[in-house]
């Protein structure tokens, strides 16, 4: 009977565990993200789901088997039957292509060998006795839980080995002390400043920048170790945090002369715990660029970071285009259908750009890294020509044009600021102007109190024709909001199927692509 019942087993709890394998790859397998994930409606559905409900009685009642061993014959049963209906239900998933699973790296490899020898531990040591049926369900029903207890018994050997990469890439960073090195941070606006930065700087020399979506410690030692030495002029690296002290680090791997505080917001709340633990992580950036005599440059429009005083002795930019007393500043004269004209002044210069970057805070970006450029002697005309190059980030307002209709791809990363930001692009087109909102993550306690204020910002913004909300937490809260604003409901709408020519679509978030081929 057991190892029939083991045999059943099988199938369903691999698919269980490629599920929380992926989810807790995708959470970078720190247990902070993974917490946080969890307590959204969506981690709570994935754990409270219809099958929990069955097995939990299930599970409980097998314990019965220490009062009345002729229920044994019962619990085979039970779980016998339950074993037929989970296979049956993964197979369903498999041929509809529904199956999650991880990237097979050697993290994820050691945590599925060591959730197997546990596993494998319970079935042999329990398979001759009565707590057997407990064992086996409870494994099934605690397949999460268990991936978590393999991925903190590997926590020794991957901070040894962490630790281990991380000196290496110290080291290494200040052996190779020609290239000049960049380090750029904050809650959004990065990534968009380390393409600006790196593709204009590579037009005047060679230069590095991480890649993308590496910016955690492990991830920039790696690419420091296998890719950094003086044949480059340039390093441009990205630098991401999600708890205080990480910044600091990542600046003693980097090792960076100038920085880059691109914006603080609420983005990754419920990591750092509070906006104030968010400004202290950010601002960690400022003590190497002190260090090695360098200069700050500082996205001076946004009101957190206005906020941080500064020291004395700290060199630093204020860039912007509506902040007060800024070094740099912009003024946009056009957005119209792809293209932005603005106006730009910094020192003694005053002069006019061109781009098909979109959004306010996309010139804003390019105002910070026009003044480092000029910093570093490129001149003006070889700036003019090279920022009419630049491209759109790949899902980062990218303008796409079919069938007569733009959509407006900002699907990359989601914040509150890029969102208004991407509204703002969205009202500067013709037609009718449709939203794809997916929802905003890892926000902590405040998640559906921003939820809330967003849809209630962006009905009053009138800026929005139709409302599609893609995201699968905080739909109610978007919509009570929204609701306080005025926003006709009869403009929601559940899919992309009547759109007309003309219409223009808004991608915000991941989520939001799921409703668009």
């Amino acid at each position: 009977m057991q190892i029939l019942l083991i045999t059943l087993f099988i199938l369903p709890f691999f698919y269980k565990t490629f599920f929380w394998l992926y989810t807790i790859q995708l959470k970078d397998y720190r247990w902070d993200r993974f917490r946080e994930y969890i307590f959204t409606p969506q981690g709570k559905r994935a754990l409270f789901n219809f099958w929990f409900l069955i097995e939990t009685p299930i599970l409980l009642f097998t314990l019965l088997i220490y009062s009345n061993y002729n229920l044994e014959g019962v619990i085979f049963k039970m779980l016998f039957y339950l074993f037929i209906l989970e296979n049956i239900f993964v197979i369903g998933k498999i041929f509809r292509k529904k199956v999650f699973a991880p990237t097979f790296t050697t993290r994820t490899n050691l945590i599925l060998i060591t959730l197997l020898i546990i596993v494998g531990f319970i079935i042999y040591f329990s398979f001759f006795y009565p707590i057997f049926y407990f064992l086996i369900l409870f494994t099934f029903v605690g397949t999460h839980f268990l991936i978590l207890i393999s991925n903190i018994i590997l926590l020794p050997i991957v901070d040894y080995k962490k630790k281990k990469i991380i000196n290496k890439a110290i080291l290494k960073s200040k052996k190779y002390s020609k290239p000049i090195k960049i380090g750029i941070t904050g809650s959004f606006g990065k990534s968009s400043v380390k393409e600006f930065l790196s593709f204009i700087l590579s037009k005047e020399a060679n230069t590095l920048k991480t890649p993308k979506n590496i910016n955690s410690e492990l991830g920039v030692s790696n690419f420091i170790i296998n890719n950094l030495n003086n044949n480059f002029k340039y390093f441009v690296a990205e630098l991401g945090a999600y708890k205080v002290g990480e910044i600091k680090l990542l600046g003693k791997i980097v090792n960076h002369k100038y920085g880059f505080l691109t914006g603080i917001g609420n983005q990754h709340l419920g990591l750092f715990g509070n906006i104030e633990n968010t400004i202290k992580g950010k601002s960690e950036i400022i003590k190497k660029v002190i260090k090695n005599n360098g200069i700050l440059y500082i996205n001076y429009d946004n009101k957190n970071i206005q906020k941080i005083i500064f020291p004395k002795n700290l060199k630093y930019i204020k860039y912007g285009i509506e902040g007060k007393n800024l070094d740099a500043k912009s003024q946009i004269i056009k957005l119209k259908n792809g293209k932005t004209v603005f106006d730009f002044t910094y020192k003694n210069i005053k002069t006019k750009f061109k781009t098909y970057l979109l959004g306010k805070h996309n010139i804003v970006n390019l105002t910070g890294v026009i003044a480092f450029c000029i910093d570093l002697g490129i001149k003006i005309e070889n700036l003019e020509n090279y920022i009419k190059e630049l491209e759109p980030i790949r899902n980062t307002l990218k303008i796409i044009e079919i069938d007569g209709n733009f959509i407006i791809d900002d699907s990359y990363n989601l914040s509150e600021d890029g969102l208004f930001a991407g509204i703002e692009v969205l009202s500067s087109f013709n037609g009718n102007k449709i939203l794809v909102l997916d929802d905003i993550i890892e926000l902590g306690k405040d998640s559906k109190k921003i939820h809330f204020e967003i849809g209630e910002r962006i009905g009053n913004s009138g800026l929005v024709d139709k409302i599609l909300y893609a995201g699968v937490n905080y739909e109610k809260d978007f919509l009570y909001g929204l609701s306080k604003s005025g926003f006709n409901f009869d403009n929601l709408i559940t899919d992309l199927e009547d759109i007309k020519p003309g219409d223009v679509i808004l991608l915000e978030g991941k989520g939001s692509k799921k409703f668009f081929n």
